[in-house]
């Protein structure tokens, strides 16, 4: 965040999803959009989805990093994710975005992990996927 900050991508990218731009954030993508992240920080994100990132809680039994297959489930209905509903997706990471009522509008899927966790964001052209080979390598449609 400190580079985005500092060259002002930071506010391009703010500005750019402001105009209802297609935007595809993975990963670490997805999890810039929201207000903060517990990994190496606390951290400020581009604060465009209410929310705060957070670490797996490896106290509750739980394996830190996440590696596997769940189980997706939608949340509300989007072109890029349409006939998925129950599919596995796979997954390497140790940090997840946690849905709650003030992000709920974002939300486009969910997979479980101890807790639900965001797997899929979308509003207006905004779209993070979740991939697997059966269906997260094939393009969308334009």
């Amino acid at each position: 965040m400190d580079v985005l900050t500092r060259t002002g991508m930071a506010d391009a990218l703010r500005e750019y999803i402001r105009r209802d731009r297609s935007f595809l954030g993975i990963c670490l993508g997805l999890q810039l959009l929201f207000d903060s992240s517990e990994e190496n920080g606390p951290v400020s994100g581009l604060g465009v989805i209410p929310g705060v990132v957070r670490q797996f809680d490896s106290s509750e039994g739980l394996i830190v990093p996440h590696i596997g297959w769940n189980i997706l489930q939608i949340n509300k209905d989007t072109q890029l994710l349409q006939g998925v509903d129950g599919h596995h997706v796979y997954f390497v990471h140790s940090y997840y975005a946690p849905p709650s009522d003030a992000n709920r509008d974002w939300i486009s899927s969910t997979c479980n992990y101890g807790e639900s966790f965001t797997s899929s964001i979308s509003m207006g052209n905004i779209t993070e996927p979740c991939s697997d080979v059966a269906f997260g390598l094939t393009r969308p449609p334009c």
